[in-house]
């Protein structure tokens, strides 16, 4: 209703003809009363209808002083002193008139407050007012405010009850209804003005009221009912949020602690200490949806306080069950389920996090540490944080060791070699990885003939070290098995390039470097590959490549086994999206945050029936077998870029020049790299000694290339730590990708072979 829209909290007084201005109350809310300049009988109210309701409530108003009894005695005591010398004693000033009570203004619509509709007859309205009176409020409400709760039911009954009254009440509602509603309430009788409010569902309305009253002093028994029907009303408002479907449980809960939290703070804690009983039981109930709704928020800034709220919420919950996690949780969770369905809204370092916090006094279960170790591989593969690995591989390890009455320990070393494999080709170790999966030893315990299968179909005959077979098992690992189970990576798209050819992840590599064969090699062995696969394994621009699907066994202990590694490709492509950069090699000899992340390239509109020309250490075969255009047009570009490098990573950090020579994902990814070089203040001066066109191969429309050359370079690093060291010189084998625009040819894309 519109009168609802538009409430006023203020004052009313008697006529001003008998109070002064002076003399008024303060109003309880900045918003002038409304409708004072209308008041101008002693019951102040709004309407006629407030006027009965009133006079349930007994006001009175104070008598005035006679004016004319006070001038008659002036002129008696004149008349009977006229002999006097002296004048006459001052005469005794009249007593000062009482203040007047205060009221505030507060809609009341009867129908709402009776729970009627306006089509009940007589008996119906009896029956509502019946129905409200014989169920008082049962948490703790004065007897002030029960009774004046009551007198407003009655006036309401009463009214439309009558059938004239009805009537008129009817015609008031249509004619101006917020005018018929609005009524000046004493100010003893608000709190069971505002109780009556609250059971028709006026929350708001109340809510509004009752905290404007609460920024005033007020005396203890009359706060102490403002505050329970505030906090009745937060209750009601958490009931509707969980009527929602699905319920709102950030919401409910919301409310319900700020209806625990008034009557701890405002009402004391010995106010109406069932419904606080009431309400800490349903939020305990309802905490573990609350905290999983928290979590489930985007992970966006917005968002970021009420996450870390969900995450504080996790921990009291796991930490606090059953003193060690064994005992079901409310809301009809136990432990373990409601550990997977939050991990299944929580980021990679989240979880990591929250194992790392928990106190030693409460033991990890298998599946929480399962998942915990590919969070740490996650986090070591798109953060470039290889450091994270050797922990992953640790976890693996406990899980190989870990009893369990299901499954015998042969199983369990089976179950979790897979793990421990691609920890180790993470780092490099050949080796370990061939041993973790048996690649060599028919007898091996850690064998799974479905994982040797994959690899070997994936791999090609001539390859020793099955490196394409295991890369390709890699690769399906972090897209079926880690990347799934956190937010973070979920649907990440990324290249086995971007990690082997990083220059953190190689500087740790070369760290590990040690009696066995060479993580390093490893590395650039899986970057060549790379660089190679989409032209040797399946046609350039072919999208055509079945996903590898892994089936997951979900044992009773809740670890993730690996049964199988798969179903047979039709093809034997291998999607091993990785590469190599122009000057990776340069890291492998010790420089620091040279080289940019890269990856394979290859476009369709490169035709593969076009000549690719080889040259030969002969000068007359080079001249018959490339074509002089083609060699001098790359060597042209190849020199520029050595050239804009040098000044991009030179004392002078001159980025502007990179825009001349490169463009795409090699333009970004360098220009990236060159700025964080001049933001280190490191300086690179980078000589071209030696460049050979190997290769050219041209499309059909001569708008894309790719060159193959070999660079021999000398680079010295300047920084604050090594003053002057170098110079290194190094020979590497690259391949780039040209492409022609209107602002001439640009190298797109750049990857590393030896």
């Amino acid at each position: 209703m519109a009168a609802f829209k538009h409430i006023t909290v203020g004052v009313c007084s008697p006529s001003p003809r008998l109070i002064a201005p002076s003399s008024v109350s303060p109003p309880l809310s900045r918003t002038p009363p409304r409708k004072l300049s209308r008041v101008s009988t002693i019951t102040c109210s709004s309407s006629k209808w407030a006027e009965r309701l009133l006079g349930d409530f007994q006001f009175f108003a104070p008598a005035a002083a006679d004016p004319s009894s006070e001038l008659q005695q002036q002129k008696s005591f004149s008349s009977s002193s006229t002999t006097a010398t002296l004048p006459p004693p001052p005469l005794p000033r009249p007593p000062p008139l009482a203040p007047p009570e205060r009221y505030v203004s507060i809609p009341l619509d009867f129908y709402k407050v009776l729970g009627a509709e306006t089509h009940f007859l007589g008996d119906g309205i009896r029956r509502a007012y019946e129905a409200r009176v014989s169920k008082p409020p049962a948490h703790g409400f004065s007897q002030e405010a029960l009774i004046s709760r009551r007198q407003i039911l009655q006036a309401a009954c009463e009214t439309l009850a009558n059938f004239n009254s009805r009537r008129e009440y009817n015609h008031g509602l249509i004619d101006d209804e917020e005018d018929t509603v609005l009524t000046q309430v004493p100010w003893d009788n608000v709190p069971g003005a505002l109780c009556v409010l609250q059971e028709a569902g006026e929350t708001e309305l109340v809510l509004e009221l009752g905290e404007t009253l609460l920024k005033e002093r007020l005396a203890k028994g009359f706060k102490q009912d403002v505050v329970l029907v505030l906090a009745l009303a937060y209750v009601e408002m958490s009931r509707n949020a969980m009527a929602f479907d699905p319920p709102d449980f950030i919401g409910g809960c919301d409310m319900l602690e700020k209806a625990l939290k008034l009557l701890q703070e405002e009402g004391a804690s010995s106010l109406a200490p069932d419904l606080q009983a009431q309400i800490d039981e349903t939020l305990e109930e309802i905490t573990p949806r609350y905290v999983l709704e928290l979590l489930a928020l985007p992970l966006d800034d917005e968002f970021r306080t009420k996450r870390e709220e969900g995450l504080q919420g996790l921990r009291n919950i796991l930490w606090a069950v059953g003193g060690g996690g064994a005992s079901p949780l409310s809301g009809g969770f136990t432990r373990e389920d409601f550990m997977k369905e939050a991990f299944l809204h929580m980021t990679s370092s989240e979880q990591v996090d929250l194992f790392v916090a928990t106190p030693p006094n409460i033991p990890p279960q298998n599946f929480e540490v399962h998942g915990v170790a590919l969070a740490l591989v996650a986090q070591a593969f798109m953060g470039k944080k290889p450091q994270h690995i050797p922990y992953a591989d640790n976890l693996f390890e406990q899980l190989q060791q870990t009893k369990n009455a299901n499954s015998l320990k042969n199983n369990r070393e089976i179950e979790f070699s897979l793990g421990r494999a691609l920890c180790s080709l993470l780092l490099g170790e050949l080796d370990d990885c061939h041993a973790w999966l048996g690649l060599d030893q028919v007898d091996s315990r850690y064998r799974n003939p479905a994982v040797v299968e994959f690899v070997l179909e994936n791999s090609n005959p001539d390859d020793e070290d099955y490196l394409r077979g295991l890369c390709k098992l890699l690769e399906t690992w972090l897209t079926d098995v880690v990347f799934p189970k956190f937010r973070d990576t979920k649907d990440v798209e990324f290249r086995l390039g971007d990690y082997y050819d990083d220059p953190t992840v190689l500087t740790y590599l070369e760290s590990r470097e040690g009696a066995g064969r060479s993580p390093l090699a490893a590395a650039a062995a899986i970057v060549r590959i790379g660089a190679e696969a989409l032209q040797k394994v399946f046609p350039l621009g072919s999208q055509d490549s079945d996903e590898f699907q892994e089936k997951i066994d979900n044992n009773n202990n809740g670890t993730v086994v690996a049964e199988s590694v798969g179903e047979k490709l039709k093809d034997a492509s291998v999607k091993v999206l990785c590469a190599g950069v122009a000057i990776g090699l340069l890291t492998l000899v010790g420089l620091k945050g040279m080289p940019p992340r890269g990856r394979s390239f290859g476009q369709g509109e490169i035709d593969q029936a076009t000549a690719s020309s080889d040259v030969t250490a002969e000068g007359d075969n080079v001249t018959e077998a490339l074509s002089r255009q083609h060699a001098s047009l790359a060597e042209g570009i190849v020199r520029k870029w050595q050239n804009v490098k040098a000044h991009a990573f030179g004392t002078d950090h001159c980025l502007g020049k990179l825009t001349e020579v490169l463009d795409g994902r090699m333009l970004k990814l360098w220009t990236d790299r060159a700025a964080e070089i001049a933001k280190l203040g490191w300086v690179y001066d980078c000589t071209l000694l030696d460049l050979t066109i190997n290769s050219v191969t041209m499309s059909s429309d001569e708008k894309h290339a790719v060159v193959e050359a070999t660079i021999n370079e000398s680079i010295t690093l300047t920084d604050a730590v090594h003053p002057t060291s170098g110079p290194n010189t190094t020979t590497y084998a690259t391949r780039y990708e040209i492409s022609l625009s209107d602002s001439g040819w640009r190298i797109t894309e750049g990857a590393l072979l030896m």
